[in-house]
């Protein structure tokens, strides 16, 4: 597969619509954990309030990335191009005020307004507006996302290899006594796991390598310049790091910074795990060595035999060791110094502006202005089937300055260029893009036009053409009507006989019956009260002749049902329609 076909895969979209999601899941959640960290006083809750953060960043974007691969399913994107359509041309064409009124009386009474697949209202045209721009942005997005974490992955490697070199730079601690130490230290922390003391040039700082089979690095430098008992308790540092299994959630907050390396919100959240986990481990000393003070001096030592360490080791040096001194002498607590709360109160405007621009840019929408359609609607005019013959051919019809969006909604509604020009041969040359999009979806055809015309119905308007069509009022119908005496009818009486099932079946039941020349008032009223011609035929059987109308009505609804007699006539297929409900 191409680098070309790859980026227009539909994962790719649905990849690149996580990321573009995250941009505010991942504000709002680090403005959750500023907010919380206000709050807690305890480094272990504030450890725990930033893992629970990561791993939520880390989880959201798959998350939404599943969403929104389910939701691209085929269903949606066949509706998609009718969705786009009726929301660009109901934007675009504003209608005269009596045409609005006229419109929404026939979309009221035929049911026919826009409606997105699921039943709701179509969203607005800022909304599409915004989403085919950030369409358009998504591949190159996706690309620059997995180049930066491609760059990073490299950079992830390089830390391992480092970590490994490291590991074999180290040599076993000639001095038994430390051995001896690290064995008192790892039965009072309950830590199982077979724990190596090396030293090594290569650091300056203790540092714990691995979690099945650590090893806690150990300079020369340190050995000769701290006390025994400094040095135990930063030995009892490295062996909290080993207890907690920072080594592999160090390797877990590597993962979610190279695959979320974009986000500021993610290195905020895994330096303040990184801080707070250095907090835990101080305080896991500090309660081992019993010595708060001679803790800080020795700190206050590797200030200045500190140096940068390997990027997936966990050293004794890491956060800011002036911070985790003054907690230890009794300073402030870091989280309710006023820059946190700074920190915090930034961290929730930018959630509620996020939010705000989101809810603005997908629920309200606003009022677009008219200018030329974004980039993402000329690159799927293809898409669409609008070519350059297609649009050639509407401007020799007359419809010469379409916008992108017109054009997408006439091709995906199936206005094609030889349906424009025969209903221009029929009189309907100046009909606006809704218009036309209305007439073709409701099935006016250039066939039902001339129909119509040969009945007897010319010049009617598209709302017209539009309401018969839908009523199921066919130039048949018309035709059997006239046949029966029925001419001349307007378009509102056809469509309330078509749509109460007075048809010519009927008409010509009553006629056989003796009921010749009724007013369409009075069909109407015989079929609304369920009179038939069947029912007639039975109540002349049982001796009631020559019943008007409105006695037959009021016999069928005082419920008089004379009993068919043995060797009766039966009743015709279409007799048996029109008596459906007696039959029952």
């Amino acid at each position: 597969m191409s680098l070309r076909e790859l980026l227009g895969h539909p994962h790719t979209a649905a990849l690149g619509w996580a990321l573009m999601h995250s941009m505010w899941q991942l504000a709002l959640i680090a403005g959750l954990l500023a907010s919380v960290n206000a709050l807690l006083r305890s480094a272990p809750a504030r450890y725990l309030a930033a893992s629970g953060a990561l791993l939520l960043m880390i989880a959201m974007p798959a998350a939404t990335f599943l969403m929104v691969r389910d939701a691209v399913s085929a269903p949606a994107r066949a509706a998609l191009p009718a969705v786009r359509a009726a929301a660009f041309v109901a934007e675009e064409e504003s209608p005269a005020p009596e045409e609005s009124t006229v419109e929404a009386t026939a979309v009221a009474s035929t049911g026919t307004a826009p409606r997105r697949a699921d039943g709701g209202p179509l969203p607005p045209l800022a909304a599409l507006h915004l989403r085919e721009g950030l369409a358009a942005t998504l591949p190159a997005f996706v690309l620059l996302w997995a180049t930066g974490v491609g760059l990073l992955s490299v950079r992830v490697l390089g830390g391992w290899w480092v970590a490994q070199r490291l590991t074999r730079s180290g040599h076993r601690v000639s001095l038994d006594s430390w051995h001896d130490a690290a064995e008192r230290l790892c039965r009072r922390m309950r830590i199982r796991l077979p724990v190596r003391l090396c030293e090594s040039a290569l650091v300056d700082v203790p540092t714990v390598i691995g979690w099945l089979r650590p090893v806690v690095l150990l300079p020369a430098s340190t050995l000769v310049g701290l006390s025994p008992a400094q040095l135990e308790a930063l030995l009892a540092h490295e062996l909290a790091h080993v207890r907690r299994f920072d080594y592999l959630v160090n390797l877990a907050q590597t993962f979610g910074e190279t695959l979320l390396f974009y986000h500021p919100a993610v290195w905020w959240a895994s330096h303040r795990m990184r801080v707070e986990r250095e907090h835990c481990c101080d305080d896991v000393a500090v309660a081992v060595c019993g010595d708060a003070v001679g803790y800080a001096r020795a700190l206050a030592e590797l200030e200045e035999l500190r140096a940068v360490a390997a990027t997936l080791a966990v050293a004794a040096s890491g956060g800011s060791l002036w911070r985790r001194v003054a907690r230890l002498v009794g300073g402030p607590p870091p989280h309710l110094s006023r820059s946190s709360r700074w920190v915090a109160g930034l961290f929730a405007l930018a959630t509620l502006t996020a939010l705000g621009l989101s809810a603005g840019a997908y629920v309200e929408g606003g009022t677009p202005s008219r200018q030329t359609e974004p980039a993402a609607a000329r690159l799927v005019l293809a898409d669409y089937g609008v070519t350059k013959e297609y649009v050639r051919c509407l401007a020799e019809l007359g419809y010469d300055d379409l916008s992108e969006g017109k054009l997408i909604a006439l091709r995906s509604n199936g206005v094609s260029a030889a349906y424009v020009g025969e209903l221009k041969e029929l009189g309907y040359d100046s009909l606006s893009v809704s218009r036309l999009i209305m007439l073709r979806s409701q099935g006016v055809t250039p066939g039902y036009v001339e129909g119509l015309r040969e009945q007897g119905y010319e010049n009617l308007s598209p709302l017209s053409l539009v309401a018969l069509r839908s009523h199921g009022v066919t130039p048949g119908y018309i035709e059997g009507l006239k046949e029966l005496g029925y001419e001349g009818l307007s378009v509102p009486l056809l469509i309330g006989l078509r749509s109460l099932g007075v048809d010519p079946s009927f008409i010509e039941g009553l006629q056989e019956e003796c009921y010749e020349s009724l007013t369409p008032g009075e069909l109407v009223l015989l079929r609304q009260s369920g009179v038939t011609p069947h029912y007639v035929s039975r109540l002349k059987a049982s001796g009631y002749d020559d019943l008007t109308t409105a006695q037959l009505v009021a016999l069928r609804q005082s419920g008089v049902d004379p009993k068919e007699e043995e060797g009766e006539h039966k009743p015709c297929p279409e007799e048996e329609r029109h008596s459906g409900e007696e039959e029952k």
